[in-house]
């Protein structure tokens, strides 16, 4: 594909005399980031990114993202909110190469199950010039035992386990398909009706408090305008309940997103299954197949069983869909 000063150069060939701007198909890293961080490609546009800095001054600042306005359907978008997703996950992960130049597949997937940071990736070369590559708690190694427990585990039984589960899923789709989808759908419904029930909750809660707190400011401006507090009292009064009212009007929008989310999403095992149907098989695994098909995968401290065999619990949570079956164990 031509970079746009190419297709310039194409419909004006005289333009520029320098064969600089003549290379066609070297693209930055920079006009691909902005393609795919640009909005329009899901059907939305997107107003005050920037804003002037100051009324007398035309410098323009950024904007926050969260006081930006996004307008939803303005046209038909031209890729799905999946695959959007899908990439900025990948976008959002660390990718610093390992010794061995590559980069970590499970990057930004892999989880603590005690203190829920990430598990951190590290190799060791081995005596015939091959890596050894492991996770471990980043708490642990950046605290000490005090804060967490190393949850170490190397990148061949993460591997191996994460590859069987996905493959597994695959051959129950493939083997019926009808009875999978119906599987997900009660399940979905179970863990939709759940998690709407909480948000609505808290919602309901902080919508409350909120009102109870313009109910209060009001009675504090009238005491002070009648005398019955000093001045200095209102302010100290009135910042902290100002402070408290603003923290819940900051968080109000995003619960009510999550709960339009829910009621919009009611799909989500279809959604699934659409990821699911373009794979027959999966051979071997890469960032781009865990992070299409994967939102977490959660890694628990090694323990022992009663006839003191060593096992460790690794729960993989599928994107739309969460757990699909019961935890894993690894016997180590």
């Amino acid at each position: 594909m031509l970079t746009p000063i190419a297709y310039f150069n194409k419909n004006n060939p005289d333009y520029f005399k320098s064969d600089y701007w003549r290379k066609e198909f070297d693209w930055h890293v920079t006009s691909i980031r902005a393609i795919l961080d640009n909005e329009v490609y899901l059907g939305q546009l997107v107003y005050g990114k920037r804003r002037n800095k100051s009324i007398k001054s035309k410098e323009k600042v950024k904007n926050p993202r969260e006081e930006w306005i996004i307008a939803e359907n303005c046209h038909e978008p031209i890729i799905t909110k999946e695959l959007w997703d899908t990439v900025h996950r990948i976008l959002s992960a660390k990718h610093r190469p390992a010794k061995n130049g590559e980069v970590q597949m499970f990057a930004g997937l892999l989880y603590c199950a005690d203190c829920g940071h990430c598990l951190t990736y590290s190799q060791k070369q081995r005596a015939d010039g091959t890596y050894h590559g492991s996770y471990s708690c980043w708490m642990y190694k950046t605290h000490g035992k005090e804060y967490c427990a190393s949850h170490y585990i190397t990148f061949d039984v993460i591997y191996d386990i994460v590859l069987t589960d996905i493959r597994r899923n695959l051959f129950r789709y493939r083997y019926d398909s009808k009875k999978f989808a119906e599987f997900l759908g009660s399940k979905y419904k179970s863990m939709t009706d759940k998690t709407m029930k909480r948000l609505e909750s808290e919602y309901g809660q902080k919508q409350r408090r909120c009102d109870e707190l313009n109910r209060i400011l009001c009675k504090l401006y009238e005491d002070n305008a009648l005398g019955k507090i000093p001045d200095s009292r209102y302010e100290l009064m009135t910042a902290e309940y100002e402070a408290e009212q603003a923290e819940i009007r900051k968080t109000l929008p995003g619960l009510a997103a999550q709960l339009d989310e829910l009621k919009r999403g009611a799909d989500s095992s279809a959604k699934f299954i659409n990821v699911i149907r373009k794979y027959t098989d999966v051979e071997k695994l890469d960032a781009a197949i865990l992070n299409e098909l994967i939102d977490k995968i959660v890694v628990h401290h090694k323990e022992k069983s009663d006839d003191g065999r060593t096992y460790q619990q690794i729960e993989i949570f599928y994107r739309f869909v969460g757990k699909l079956d019961a935890a894993i164990e690894k016997a180590a």
